[in-house]
């Protein structure tokens, strides 16, 4: 008896893995990502700096409010000083039971100058 043996071609596997084509488009996926979040964090610190920045020109005038209240009603006088880069102005306007106190601050925010302008009353 004969054996009939067919010539069988071992089948081909699909191999596992990515294409050429699906890797370039997951490398460029990612860049993006990534570019984007560079350009945010760039962003994000300039904010904080320009935070950090008016939180310090509040707390100028704040301090110059509790100096002139610390101080009697007839020393007080319009003026102006620079501390720690912030540029400060006050003007004094005299009242009859008060002095009306206007503190106007300049500083760098955001590669620019800004300004704010903070009010009291002083009691005399």
């Amino acid at each position: 008896m004969r054996r009939l043996v067919k010539n069988v071609r071992p089948r081909l596997r699909a191999r596992s893995g990515f294409t050429l084509a699906e890797l370039l488009v997951a490398l460029m996926v990612f860049s993006v990502g990534a570019l984007a979040m560079v350009a945010t964090s760039a962003n994000v610190m300039t904010l904080i700096t320009a935070s950090k920045n008016r939180a310090l020109a509040a707390s100028i005038a704040s301090s110059r409010f509790e100096r002139m209240r610390a101080q009697p009603c007839s020393a007080h006088h319009t003026d102006s000083a620079t501390t720690r880069g912030v540029s400060e102005a006050w003007q004094v306007v005299n009242l009859a039971k008060a002095d009306d106190v206007t503190v106007r601050v300049s500083f760098i925010a955001n590669h620019r100058t800004q300004s704010r302008i903070y009010r009291s009353f002083l009691q005399c």
